[in-house]
């Protein structure tokens, strides 16, 4: 006897039980028969090893599929290291639930909420058999073949099963027939079932069932519980039959199947009503597993009735639920603490009632959905029970409820798809909620705003950066108009908008907007705040990418404390840390390289530790960037093998988690890049970047300051391999798109660091004159921006020493190269590498790392 993960005690054969059993439903003790099925079943899924085809039971509903697949998992459970099982009949869950393998077959490293990589991750490890070779993995219910495809493993030594009642299957896979019970298993099912019924009228009830398991189930169930006769059973079923198969008839259900549900439901009406009433509730959830607790809610303020009045009492709520088990009317899991109604059920109840009954009952389940549900969905210890909750949305109609509380639950569950990683689904979602509330209350309703909204996070979140920005554009003063400048949502869209801003490029208009923003946002929410406290943060970068270093440092100082402060002095917090990590970028920009490593030194260790204590994923994205910053901070204080290294690391973490294209993998990889070049692997270097810069041009656009930003590291790197001329092409295209963006200009950091390596690519090619006389207009800029100090301008200073010497201004020059020395020295220490290409001169050059927006 082994006991499974999801709950009761499982008897399998053999002395071993699988190390990792998921989701595998409970044995039926009524289980009969089907030893010639399950004996082919075996033989097929044995006989092939290296092409994994998928073995699908197939056959109508109420035959048996499931059952026969839950018997095969018990019987040969022993013969298996992983058995794993997916409801697969809501394409939206089946890979969150094959991702919640991962764990199990120790891959770490990804974010939870990156459903994609998790099942990628999960169906490469069943490939290789690593760490388990003897797998199983059932989709049961599945429909169309499509859903399936590509997330059923494609080689390896391990099993798929899948049971369905689409015969497109037969075209994709190989095909079990599951039929009807013969009789003789008819017969031994009912003697096992109700074990006094005679022969001759197990027969008779056989034959009216037609041999369909699940009709013979839910009959067997009826008599068992109420000891009522065969005869009795045969004559309620010849009236009641036709009561209800007159309601439209399903065309895939037989009619004594449907005959065996009213019955028991007719039953079910005479002993207990209020159970009745929940039971339509039931139908319309969706088939998947409904938590208890949703029904326990004794507060729920449905309207007054007998449900309200069975709910709200402890002893008739838990009486009509074990009422409904009795007649098998739903399937009770009491150790999950979950209730389950088979779809046949839900779908003839459905049939049954009044367009106006469905309405109310559809509005029962919406507010039993709501008052389960939590009001927070970003943190992530809400997520289980969003998962709960979700499968029940499309099955109950939420989006076409239009109270406010539910289109609320409704907007909150687009939330939990989006923070979960789940962007399909979210599309889907915020799509199909979009159309119906749209034409109910047209384009200025709340819900409509603030479902816009979210499809503008996605849409962003996923790289779509123009229709983020369009669909921005067209919502955000209609946000301002019909809510106000100071509603929430108002701002949240505004905050947003600013992240398109400088997704775009457009730093000043993005900093003009934010600093409005954050006004507003002290005045709305107050000072401390966690709205309050990310609208600083975006100021602060804002201020990052407008040249003003200081500033942002000061910002993100005290925002630090105010997050410390609001989260009881830790220094641990995930908020906190991260706010560590930005004044450790920042301190790296103003050019306090010392003090900038050991910050972000110590944000790593935090980082590592936050990690080993599972609150974040190794490659949650704060950790993926502050590791990238760290690698660029080294770099930057001279630890350059360190850099090397870490920088390796991260840009495969990078593209691992979120692809080659996405806008932080491609400043892993000019980090990357700039390392290799000062590691002396210059041919490498001017291959990576060369490539990122072709990349940023399609994700960001060819004139984007990034873009043009990261062509200083291709010049760079191509004048150190001796294209001098080649260096200075990208370099005065780089010059004049920076000049003409009206967020950069002749004064900005990245113009300077630019025109500074401008003057080094003339030098090269002879034109001393050129170089000296553009690097003391740089020289002069560089002061007044970033200060005498700044390895910057003193970097700038020790290559126009170098030009004014070779022109035969050597006093000036000594005089200008000892200053910068004795600077340099002050500043980042004696042994700092670029004091001694100051003291030997040798030329020194910029590279370009890009801020995170």
């Amino acid at each position: 006897m082994a006991v499974s993960e999801t709950g009761g005690v499982s008897g399998m054969t053999g002395s071993s039980a699988p190390i990792i059993w998921g989701n595998v439903p409970q044995r039926n003790p009524n289980f009969t028969g089907r030893i010639d099925l399950l004996g082919q079943l075996r033989q097929r899924v044995t006989s092939e090893v290296t092409a994994l085809v998928p073995h699908t039971l197939h056959g109508y509903g109420g035959v048996g599929k499931t059952q026969l697949a839950i018997e095969y998992v018990h019987r040969h459970a022993a013969e298996y290291q992983v058995v794993w099982w997916v409801s697969a009949d809501q394409p939206t869950l089946i890979r969150s639930t094959l991702a919640a393998l991962a764990p199990r077959l120790g891959i770490t490293g990804i974010a939870p909420g990156r459903v994609e990589e998790l099942v990628t991750a999960v169906l490469d490890a069943l490939r290789r058999g690593d760490p388990y070779p003897d797998w199983l993995l059932v989709f049961d219910n599945a429909d169309q073949p499509e859903d399936l495809y590509d997330i059923i493993p494609t080689g390896g030594t391990g099993h798929v099963l899948v049971t369905s009642r689409n015969h497109r299957w037969q075209n994709r896979a190989r095909i079990l027939e599951v039929e009807v019970f013969p009789r003789e298993e008819s017969l031994e099912f009912l003697r096992r079932r109700v074990p006094a019924v005679a022969a001759a009228d197990a027969n008779k009830l056989a034959d009216k069932l037609g041999d369909l398991p699940l009709a013979l189930e839910q009959a067997g169930a009826l008599m068992s519980e109420t000891a009522m006769s065969v005869a009795s059973y045969l004559d309620l079923l010849d009236t009641e039959a036709e009561k209800i198969l007159a309601e439209n008839q399903p065309a895939d259900y037989p009619h004594t199947v449907a005959a065996a549900w009213s019955l028991s439901m007719a039953r079910l009406r005479e002993q207990m009503p209020n159970a009745l009433e929940l039971l339509y509730r039931c139908a319309y959830f969706g088939p998947e597993p409904i938590p208890l607790e949703i029904i326990e809610q004794r507060h729920l303020m449905l309207a007054p009735s007998s449900l309200r009045d069975t709910i709200q009492d402890h002893y008739q709520r838990n009486r009509a639920i074990r009422e409904l088990g009795r007649y098998s009317l739903v399937r009770i899991d009491n150790f999950r603490r979950t209730l389950q109604m088979h779809r046949i059920i839900q779908t003839l109840i459905r049939k049954n009632l009044s367009e106006e009954e469905q309405e109310v009952i559809r509005h029962d389940v919406h507010l039993l959905l709501e008052a389960a549900a939590p009001d927070v969905p970003d943190d992530v210890e809400n997520w289980p029970k969003y998962a709960e909750l979700v499968a029940h949305a499309d099955p109950s109609a939420l989006l076409s409820c239009h109270r406010a509380d539910i289109r609320r639950l409704a907007t909150n569950m687009v939330r939990y798809l989006f923070m979960t990683g789940d962007f399909a689904s979210c599309e889907v979602m915020a799509e199909n909620a979009l159309k119906e509330w749209t034409v109910a209350s047209g384009t200025d309703d709340l819900h409509v705003l603030v479902m816009s909204r979210h499809k503008v996070n996605l849409l962003f979140a996923t790289g779509r950066f123009d229709e983020a920005f369009a669909l921005s554009e067209e919502i955000l003063p209609r946000m301002r108009a019909t809510l106000g400048l100071e509603h929430e949502e108002t701002l949240g869209l505004t905050n947003t908008y600013g992240g398109l801003l400088r997704a775009r490029g457009n730093f000043n208009a993005a900093l003009e907007l934010d600093e409005v923003s954050l006004e507003l946002h002290r005045k709305v929410f107050g000072r401390a705040y966690p709205e309050t406290f990310n609208a600083v943060n975006n100021l602060a970068v804002d201020y990052s990418l407008t040249n003003r270093y200081e500033e942002a440092l000061r910002l993100h100082e005290d925002l630090y404390q105010d997050r410390s402060d609001y989260y009881y002095g830790r220094d641990d917090h995930p908020r906190v840390v991260s706010t560590s990590a930005a004044l450790a970028r920042d301190l790296r920009l103003i050019g306090r390289y010392g003090e900038a490593r050991q910050r972000a030194e110590r944000v790593y260790l935090t980082y590592q530790e936050i990690v080993r204590q599972r609150v974040m994923a190794e490659n949650h994205p704060s950790i993926l960037l502050q590791a990238k910053d760290l690698s660029v901070i080294r770099r930057k204080a001279g630890a350059v093998a360190e850099a090397f290294e870490l920088a390796k690391e991260v840009d495969a973490r990078y593209r691992r988690v979120y692809g080659d294209n996405h806008p932080e993998s491609l400043a892993a990889a000019i980090n990357l890049g700039n390392a290799q070049r000062l590691a002396g692997e210059l041919s490498a270097a001017a291959e990576l970047i060369e490539q990122t810069v072709d990349r940023y041009g399609r994700v960001l656009g060819i004139d984007h300051p990034f873009t043009h930003g990261c062509a200083l590291n291709l010049a760079v790197v191509r004048r150190q391999l001796g294209d001098a001329l080649g260096a200075r092409k990208l370099l005065e295209k780089a010059m004049d798109g920076f000049l003409r963006n009206d967020s950069i200009g002749a004064d900005h950091h990245y113009t300077l660091t630019c025109a500074t390596n401008l003057a080094s690519a003339l030098a090269d090619l002879g034109d001393t004159e050129g170089a000296r006389q553009l690097g003391e207009d740089t020289l002069r800029r560089f002061r007044a921006v970033l200060g005498l100090d700044h390895p910057h301008t003193l970097a700038c200073a020790s290559n126009l020493s170098i030009d004014l010497a070779t022109l035969g201004h050597r006093p000036e020059a000594g005089k200008l190269r000892n200053d910068t020395v004795e600077r340099y020295v002050r500043m980042l220490g004696e042994n700092y590498i670029d004091v001694r290409f100051a003291r030997n001169g040798d030329r020194l050059d910029f590279d370009f790392e890009p801020t995170p927006f």
